[in-house]
């Protein structure tokens, strides 16, 4: 029922230092900016992020997955990769070495150095970043016809969204949830160690993690991670969005199809990139918000 990915919400602490780093180092154009409207935020059930600014911002390539940025002061228990929910943007881009030369001193702090995610001829290469609001970004080159699933490679330097991550404390739930309210292939899990979750929460560099893909026709994937006791819940302030890497929004074909609570009742939005389109929200197992907008 999911069929793709249309944008990836984060909150920020300083929404002009966000939007001219992501511009300036990963060449993001800001293509709509203004404050969050009472509809939206009633749609949300958030109302206390009414008149929050936001921008939001397209990769050089032009690719209609975008990236928006809210700003809000309310950061709660969030610490990079430490609570449960949406916790790791990947995105495309070409030359991930390259990148991260040029990201020395800059707003993003470099956790992790590229590295080739498996032993094998043209693997995929990422490095991890944390944004000017602690956000964590993945940066990954995929070469062309490099994926078995699908997704696509780089048409510019650093280009759209194609994993979200999220993290939860079961992976059973996890793969449940998104195999049955949303009727999507999701994978076994297998066991990995994901160094830069270890080390930002203390925890031993041989911790393992189960992980799971939720699979979508092409372009992109959920990633599913069962998290140690150590990593908690997040808590969310009243009326607000949960902080840091908030919400997801997901193109679905029909609302009516999903059975699913919603937060409020779903409503036509008008702004972009809604334009006109009816749009629902729901929370997933993992306290993840899932924003579903209708084609």
């Amino acid at each position: 029922m999911l069929e793709s990915i249309l944008m990836v919400t984060m909150l920020v602490t300083n929404l002009s230092v966000t939007e001219q780093a992501y511009d300036d180092y990963l060449g993001y154009d800001t293509v709509v900016e203004g404050n969050v409207n009472e509809n939206l935020a009633f749609a949300w059930d958030a109302e206390d992020m009414i008149n929050h600014p936001y921008v939001i911002m397209q990769p050089e390539s032009g690719e209609d997955v975008y990236l928006r940025f809210i700003e809000d002061q309310e950061r709660t228990n969030y610490k990079p990769v430490g609570t449960h929910g949406w916790n790791s943007t990947e995105i495309l881009v070409e030359d991930p070495d390259k990148l991260a030369d040029e990201l020395d001193n800059s707003p993003f702090k470099i956790i992790g150095m590229p590295y080739d995610l498996y032993p094998t001829p043209n693997a995929p290469r990422a490095m991890q970043v944390l944004g000017p609001s602690d956000e964590m970004i993945y940066l990954t080159r995929i070469i062309p016809d490099g994926s078995g699933y699908n997704l696509g490679s780089a048409k510019s330097y650093v280009d759209r969204v194609f994993i979200m991550v999220v993290g939860g404390p079961s992976m059973e739930d996890l793969q449940e949830y998104y195999r049955e309210t949303f009727d999507m292939p999701v994978t076994e899990a297998s066991d990995w160690t994901i160094g830069v979750i270890s080390r930002l929460n203390d925890l031993p560099e041989d911790t393992l993690y189960p992980l799971a893909l939720v699979e979508f026709d092409k372009d992109f994937l959920i990633e599913l991670d069962e998290y140690p006791d150590a990593i908690v819940s997040r808590e969310i302030a009243d009326g607000h969005l949960p902080p840091s890497t908030s919400v997801v929004s997901f193109f679905v074909d029909s609302l009516d199809a999903i059975d699913v609570t919603w937060r409020e009742k779903p409503t036509a939005i008008e702004a972009f990139p809604y334009n006109g389109r009816k749009v629902g929200v729901t929370v997933g197992v993992a306290g993840e918000w899932i924003e579903l907008v209708e084609k």
